[in-house]
């Protein structure tokens, strides 16, 4: 889940919780945590950027990484900043360490001292595949947000913030509506599972 803070220029996202992917051809489990995500300069020119420590972890193998994406300093400092390392829990070493920039240049060095550079601006892009807007319900997210979106790309901020304004508001007044009935939100695609909420028809369950 994630929770939204705006702060004047600046709107930021922190990620909560734990995400999991399994490789299932492998039958790898990594579990891992994401960083929070700012929006800053919304009213100039709007850039995108991370924070936070985070962790990848397999069981199975029994590799660790902790990953830290820097945010900008104030004043001076580069922007996109990472690093990272990866640590064998078996046989408590360090085999690999990265810096540099996450949406740039990666550079690997392993424990035997061999490097490996990556750019990631080469990687090959996957376009997600989203359903037409007149096909998504009132609740996805490109629909509910689209007249916000709308505004911004035309440059109207006052009409973006608006509209962003009263989608808040209709969120508030159903979160009053709940408290006061004393129901909670029901997901339509999660479902909970201790501390965590899992999408309530996994892929790995196919199999």
């Amino acid at each position: 889940m994630d929770q939204k803070q705006d702060h004047g220029h600046v709107y930021g996202v922190s990620m909560i919780g734990e995400g999991e992917q399994k490789l299932l051809e492998q039958g790898e489990e990594y579990v891992f945590t994401l960083p929070s995500a700012y929006a800053r300069s919304i009213l100039t020119i709007p850039w995108v950027e991370f924070g936070r420590k985070v962790s990848i972890n397999c069981t199975k193998t029994g590799y660790l990484a902790m990953v830290i994406f820097y945010t900008k300093l104030f004043y001076g400092g580069k922007v996109h900043r990472v690093t990272a390392e990866v640590q064998h829990n078996l046989t408590n070493t360090i085999v690999c360490i990265a810096h540099r920039e996450w949406n740039g240049i990666l550079e690997f060095t392993y424990s035997n001292w061999e490097t490996k550079v990556i750019d990631t601006t080469t990687a090959p892009v996957y376009p997600k595949k989203i359903r037409l807007l007149e096909k998504q319900g009132p609740m996805e997210s490109r629909n509910l947000w689209q007249e916000v979106t709308r505004y911004l790309c035309l440059g109207d901020i006052n009409a973006a913030t608006e509209q962003k304004r009263r989608l808040e508001e209709k969120q508030w007044i159903g979160e009053g509506k709940r408290e006061s009935l004393r129901t909670s939100w029901q997901p339509k695609y999660f479902i909970q599972e201790g501390d965590g909420w899992v999408y309530f028809n996994p892929l790995w369950k196919a199999h």
